[in-house]
């Protein structure tokens, strides 16, 4: 049952997403030696929420940034690579001014996206998001 919620939020989300934004949000696909698709779907739908706020930007595109950028952020933050989920995201911003220090008509590329969490029982907690 928690499964088809999660999904179905998942879903939503995408909707909404793409409702606002004129156009569809691509999620990449997954495979991980650190997490299974849940611990996947759930960190995307925590970027989404955290994204939805950024008003005039367009998200197109996200995906998971690999097992070996879980495994140097884990090192850095000192925590298990089971506790660290990296995304990576494409989006764009109109033409107004960003009071978030984000450029106007300009599309980000591998947008990073550091999610943590204290256990694998836990949900993800956005972190960190930028690029570096």
């Amino acid at each position: 049952m928690k499964k088809l919620i999660i999904g179905v939020m998942l879903t939503i989300a995408v909707l909404c997403l793409a409702a606002c934004g004129g156009s569809s949000v691509k999620v990449g696909s997954f495979s991980s030696r650190y997490f299974n698709g849940d611990d996947y779907d759930n960190a995307v739908q925590e970027v989404f929420t955290y994204f939805s706020d950024w008003e005039g930007c367009t998200m197109t595109e996200i995906g998971y940034a690999g097992d070996d950028a879980v495994k140097a952020e884990a090192e850095i933050r000192g925590l298990a690579p089971e506790q660290v989920m990296v995304l990576t995201s494409t989006f764009t911003t109109d033409g107004e001014d960003h009071q978030n220090g984000l450029e106007p008509n300009y599309t980000y590329e591998d947008y990073k996206w550091i999610l943590t969490r204290n256990t694998t029982a836990e949900p993800w907690n956005h972190e960190d998001h930028g690029y570096g």
